[in-house]
């Protein structure tokens, strides 16, 4: 599913017909950067979504993007290249996304920074996945990607535990196969990265990861 029919299906859930800008702020924060983009704003991202899906409908459809209704502000801000700016101009665009983060104080330069704060550890040629990023991980640790995309599937399966238990089928199906992606993203890097992982190291971390469920058991016990 490509942005705009995500947030159609967002559209869909919330009982709107058309896609405005909320819609499309919480299809961006699906999955990848989005997802960790709260995160980097300071903003909580269950507050975010709550906040966005009781937001008032934006306007009135005025075209198609994808074969789906879309209002104005949309229209304009798939116009620009590339993600950020796209995130950019709908941070900016003076609709209820704009007023939804001015209530947490977010502009469209913080917009920017965090972007750049999420991006810098995959951008940077001298990392090397399998090494430490930082002294609080370690030559086991996985990288910090990976952490991101375990931490996609289980709002996944949240999301798609209370789409069943509300009896919304049909979302529950457009989030099981947004998991089943990040599922198969994750694995094949994790699979890069373990060709990358000293085996003395990954023993290493395995004997401590041992100890340390031996002590949690001996404190229930």
């Amino acid at each position: 599913m490509n942005l705009v029919e995500r947030a159609h299906a967002h559209a869909v859930r919330l009982g709107r017909d058309r896609v405005g800008g909320e819609e499309l702020l919480l299809a961006i924060l699906d999955d990848g950067v989005g997802y960790a983009l709260p995160g980097a704003l300071g903003i909580s991202r269950d507050v975010l979504v709550w906040q966005l899906e009781k937001a008032p409908a934006s306007d009135v459809a005025a075209g198609t993007e994808s074969g789906f209704a879309v209002t104005a502000e949309v229209r304009e801000v798939l116009r620009h290249d590339g993600f950020l700016e796209m995130l950019a101009a709908l941070s900016s665009a003076g609709g209820g996304v704009t007023r939804v983060l001015g209530e947490h104080g977010v502009t469209e330069e913080q917009v920017r920074e965090a972007y750049a704060r999420i991006w810098a550890p995959l951008l940077d040629k001298n990392a090397v996945w399998g090494t430490p990023a930082s002294p609080a991980r370690g030559p086991a640790d996985p990288p910090p990607e990976i952490d991101l995309l375990s931490d996609q599937i289980a709002e996944h399966r949240r999301r798609k535990e209370a789409a069943v238990d509300a009896q919304e089928y049909a979302q529950a199906a457009i989030v099981r196969d947004a998991e089943k992606e990040v599922v198969r993203l994750r694995s094949r890097l994790i699979r890069e990265w373990a060709g990358t992982v000293d085996p003395v190291d990954l023993a290493e971390a395995v004997v401590s990861l041992r100890e340390q469920v031996a002590r949690l058991q001996e404190l229930r016990d």
